[in-house]
């Protein structure tokens, strides 16, 4: 039987989800997941989640017939794509948070038959809060903000914890990291518990719940202020607001925001993994893309004519090296014209010239008659007959015709007209 898989996008975690095969269905009746997390690196997390998914699939054993990738904005769906091209991976769909995470709790039924929401997502790099139209999937309004974050409270402890405890920060990279991977955890315990004591390499972080809020509640009261910004863009006035992200977990958020916005607070069992959880259910199989054949060619298109096929790169680049080449030509003949050198053509035109010329009148000179003194006795004159003309006139030479058309000698259908009178080697014109 194939599986789903859905998987969302963090900017420290990629988080994975997968119905639980053996129950099946969680309390309630609610479809049951598995989950797995997996720490990444800012400007790493598309790729990680890529690779992650990729491992997934080679591992064997039960089939994924189908993936779902959860993704927050545009510029992130584009490094999604990116990514698991890099790893050849195809059957994969990108789903919005919002539609995702929406999908997930109508199956939990936790957002009842509340018809406009707002989700506010508190995840470790920033607050984005959305204003969706549950009937239609519209996001109404939207905004991000990164003034506040899960990693702003992880400093703000580590920070508390180097000037109230006395604990040096640590100066290596590594020996860094893993004190705000301790910090991290005394957030999350804070979370269930009044006080905390998280042994690390620097020291031992002491916490109580009351002196993180007061670290915390400015950053709080300023996202809910945020919030009610985008509320208002939106032009709605919305019914529940629903926490999202690993910032819902602390108490202090949820209070703060369920008395300044006034709204019903909807807040999951698993917050961070709601996205993941609804990518899975939305997961359809994606086909591979379809490369197009390779053409075949048969003994009878190669006996075929060439013609039939129109003219080939070949001969389109013969028939513009000859056409070139007849434009050099005759521009040299043109500039030896202007220098006073006898041309072909210029020859033609003034041999005409000069037989039309020199062709006789039709017109001629009227005869002379000779005639003798009257004699003594004067008788009239005999009647001389008219005289003919000394020589018969000469016919007008015959007009010359146009001279034949001649052409370059390329394969057909391609015909370029040499000029009259341009002389070209032979083999070059038909």
């Amino acid at each position: 039987m194939s599986a789903v898989l859905g998987v969302s996008v963090g900017s420290s975690a990629v988080r994975m989800a997968r119905p639980d095969v053996a129950s099946r269905r969680g309390p309630g009746g609610v479809e049951a997941f598995q989950r797995q997390v997996i720490a990444t690196v800012p400007h790493r997390a598309e790729e990680t989640a890529a690779q992650s998914i990729g491992v997934l699939l080679a591992q064997g054993g039960e089939t994924v017939g189908a993936t779902g990738v959860a993704y927050a904005t545009q510029r992130q769906a584009d490094a999604l794509q990116q990514a698991m091209a890099r790893q050849r991976l195809h059957n994969y769909q990108l789903i919005p948070a919002s539609t995702a995470a929406i999908a997930r709790l109508e199956a939990t039924g936790e957002i009842y038959d509340f018809g406009t929401l707002v989700l506010y997502d508190l995840g470790s790099s920033g607050l984005t809060v959305s204003v969706i139209d549950r009937a239609s999937g519209t996001v109404l309004a939207a905004d991000r903000s990164t003034e506040i974050a899960g990693d702003y409270f992880d400093w703000l402890i580590s920070q508390h914890q180097a000037t109230a405890q006395g604990i040096v920060s640590p100066v290596g990279a590594d020996e860094a990291t893993a004190f705000n991977e301790r910090c991290r955890f005394a957030k999350e315990q804070l979370s269930a518990s009044e006080a905390i004591a998280v042994p690390s390499e620097a020291g031992l972080i002491l916490l109580s719940r009351e002196t993180f809020e007061s670290m915390i509640v400015v950053p709080v009261e300023g996202s809910a202020r945020f919030a009610r910004g985008v509320i208002a863009a939106s032009g709605r006035y919305p019914d529940a607001v629903v926490l999202l992200g690993g910032g819902a977990h602390i108490p202090l958020v949820q209070s703060i925001l369920r008395n300044w916005l006034n709204l019903p607070t909807v807040v999951p069992a698993e917050p961070e993994m709601v996205a993941a959880q609804g990518a899975a259910m939305l997961a359809t199989p994606v086909a591979p893309p379809v490369e197009p054949p390779e053409p075949q060619w048969g003994a009878a298109d190669a006996l075929s004519p060439r013609r039939t096929r129109g003219p080939s790169r070949r001969q389109l680049a013969i028939a513009g090296a000859a056409a070139t080449g007849l434009v050099v030509v005759a521009g040299i003949g043109l500039s030896m014209g202007r220098d006073g050198a006898a041309t072909t053509q210029g020859e033609g035109r003034a041999t005409a010239v000069t037989e039309d010329q020199d062709a006789p009148s039709t017109t001629t000179a009227p005869p002379t008659t000779t005639t003798t003194p009257p004699s003594s006795t004067p008788r009239a004159p005999a009647p001389q007959p008219a005289a003919e003309p000394s020589q018969a006139t000469p016919e007008p030479p015959p007009v010359p015709g146009p001279p034949p058309r001649r052409y370059l000698n390329l394969p057909d259908p391609i015909q370029i007209e040499v000029p009259p009178g341009m002389e070209l080697p032979p083999g070059m014109v038909r």
